[in-house]
């Protein structure tokens, strides 16, 4: 028995702070880590927070939805993207059901 094919797949979207330098100010870094795709974005202090930025950017983007069937189940679900905490890097890791958007 496969106990793993019950555990929803997610995709990783790793959210990391950069202070400003002396040549580019303050940003906020969104790396797919499956795609290896990064997208930059200047910090927006009014938002103040990397984590709901990045959470206002992938929703402008198409890259979470509201939709409630993501995973195909017969009976909907809805799925909410999850904020995976670790020390492994800094910064913070957002797991999305969406495989499909880029986040560009």
């Amino acid at each position: 028995m496969n106990l793993t094919s019950h555990i929803p797949r997610l995709r990783a979207l790793h959210i990391e702070f950069y202070s400003p330098t002396n040549t580019k100010g303050a940003r906020v870094r969104i790396k797919d880590e499956r795609n290896n795709v990064t997208k930059w974005l200047s910090y927006d202090y009014q938002i103040g927070d990397i984590v709901s930025q990045a959470y206002v950017y992938l929703k402008e983007q198409g890259v979470i939805t509201d939709d409630k069937d993501v995973w195909g189940i017969n009976d909907p679900v809805e799925i909410q993207p999850m904020l995976m905490l670790h020390d492994t890097r800094r910064g913070y890791t957002l797991g999305v059901p969406n495989f499909e958007t880029s986040i560009k």
